[in-house]
């Protein structure tokens, strides 16, 4: 007698089909099926970013670096065997900063463009058409519905702006810290470009714009109406930043007699952010300063004067000092981390809403 150890195949007599093989299903699929144009166009955003900071950081640098390496620079004059080569380095610096510039354009605004379409795409086009009634009917919660809206978006801008900002640094730092700072001087520590481009703001920043857009999108229910909300939304809390980011932690102050110097607000370094300047009253309160006792130091006829005569016209005035705060280089990370946590901290109820608005509509 033989024995088989194959099982036989079943047979149309058996009556018994095959096992159909399972689509992949569940919300976070349908996310994706809905929304995959929306993925590979963001993919090819960060790839053009990416590809102009890696120019930036490697042939863009290196090419600068070569030709100092020819010419080294000096503190006084161009050498006359390197003035041959000026518009040629000059040109290839052009060529960095320019690459570097338009890398940090597609980092800043980044977050307009993703919450203006987390408004108009993921929720509030959906809400328009009706689509969201069919998705709770097939077995798919509301409650799980918003969460692969909020998490999948919120998964993949946060790898790209990941990306994108370490590409920054180190394009950055490759010229900006090195080789061009010698020439043509470095960008200040708290220009919106280094700022944003070498923190860490741009992260919670672009989350936000994620969370934010899917509320605006439950609550306005209309396409049009949501895509010009989150976007416009989206730009005028970068620009309060912008305009009020040295609020955000105390700043430290300084005197000009223990200076002696008349004009304290200009003694920053170069790493240092002058805020404002003023004049202190004999009862020590800090007042505006119109810099009228600068002329007897400076005068606009006869011999220049010192900090004595100028501090002698302060104390005819009544004044006796003069002042100015600035931020020092110490207060990068604070600054970037309160500011962060004010962008996360938006997020987060944005989310805690939108959870909310939910409830009410499915109740």
């Amino acid at each position: 007698m033989t024995t088989t150890l194959t099982p036989p195949a079943p047979s149309e007599a058996s009556g018994v089909p095959p096992a159909p093989v399972k689509a992949p299903g569940g919300a976070a699929w349908a996310v994706y099926r809905v929304h995959r144009w929306a993925l590979w166009v963001w993919i090819a955003y960060v790839a053009l970013g990416a590809g102009l900071l890696l120019w930036a950081w490697g042939p863009a640098s290196n090419g600068i670096a070569a030709q100092l390496e020819a010419c080294p620079p000096v503190t006084t004059s161009l050498p006359r065997s390197c003035a041959e080569g000026l518009s040629e380095y000059l040109a290839t610096v052009d060529t960095y900063r320019g690459a570097l510039r338009l890398g940090f354009y597609l980092i800043v605004v980044a977050p307009l463009l993703v919450g203006g379409w987390a408004a108009a795409s993921l929720t509030a086009r959906e809400e328009e058409t009706g689509t969201t009634r069919l998705a709770w009917s097939q077995s798919v919660t509301p409650a799980r519905w918003l969460t692969a809206k909020l998490v999948l978006p919120a998964v993949a801008v946060t790898a790209g702006m990941t990306l994108l900002l370490w590409l920054y640094r180190l394009g950055h730092q490759a010229g900006e810290g090195g080789h061009i700072t010698r020439w043509l001087g470095g960008r200040s520590l708290w220009g919106e470009d280094v700022f944003t481009g070498t923190g860490v703001v741009m992260v919670p920043r672009i989350l936000c714009a994620v969370a934010v857009g899917v509320l605006l999108g439950l609550l306005f229910r209309r396409t049009l109406a949501s895509l010009g909300a989150g976007a416009a939304l989206m730009a005028s809390g970068t620009v309060w930043f912008l305009a009020n980011r040295h609020l955000l932690w105390p700043d430290e102050i300084r005197y000009g007699y223990k200076l002696a110097d008349p004009s304290p607000r200009w003694y920053a370094t170069a790493d240092e952010w002058p805020l404002d300047s003023g004049a202190v009253t004999a009862s020590g309160d800090l007042v505006g300063y119109d810099g009228s006792c600068l002329d007897a130091v400076h005068p606009s006829e006869g011999p220049a004067g010192d900090t004595g005569d100028f501090y002698a016209c302060l104390k005819e005035r009544g004044l006796t000092d003069v002042w100015a705060t600035y931020h020092p280089t110490s207060h990068f990370w604070p600054l970037q981390l309160v500011e962060s946590g004010i962008w996360l901290a938006v997020a987060a109820l944005a989310v805690v809403l939108s959870y909310r608005v939910l409830r009410r509509r499915t109740a």
